[in-house]
């Protein structure tokens, strides 16, 4: 007989901090899990930030971050394109870099290892694309 594992009917709570480090730069930073329970959480929080934004997502605190989650990712990166901004996601897990890779979305959205990183990169982007 295999072993039973529990099956969770909950997700872990997910927190979000918004900063805005100067006009123009939010930094969104998520602890917990972002699942189908969590996602609308998520979701709000990528619409805070108005057209034209940099817009820097944390992951870094995050321990799970289910399709679902992926997709709401994929879908600001778009909006922030459309609309610009620039949008990067700081994640340091493996997993989530091999769930971007298979899904394609790393080509939608920019993952950086660090938040240092991600400033960098964006706010150079950004003004680039801006004096041309």
């Amino acid at each position: 007989m295999s072993p039973t594992f529990p099956v969770p009917t909950r997700s872990a709570p997910l927190t979000a901090r918004r900063t805005e480090y100067r006009p123009g730069l939010f930094v969104l930073t998520f602890a917990g899990e972002i699942d189908a329970l969590t996602l609308p959480i998520l979701e709000r929080e990528l619409r805070v930030a108005p057209p034209g934004t940099t817009v820097v997502v944390n992951l870094t605190p995050v321990a799970f971050v289910g399709l679902a989650g992926a997709r709401a990712l994929a879908a600001a990166a778009e909006r922030a394109a459309a609309d610009g901004g620039c949008f990067g996601v700081v994640a340091n897990s493996r997993t989530l870099a091999r769930l971007f890779r298979i899904t394609g979305l790393a080509a939608v959205v920019p993952m950086f290892a660090s938040l240092s990183d991600a400033l960098r990169e964006l706010l150079a982007a950004g003004m680039h694309d801006r004096a041309g």
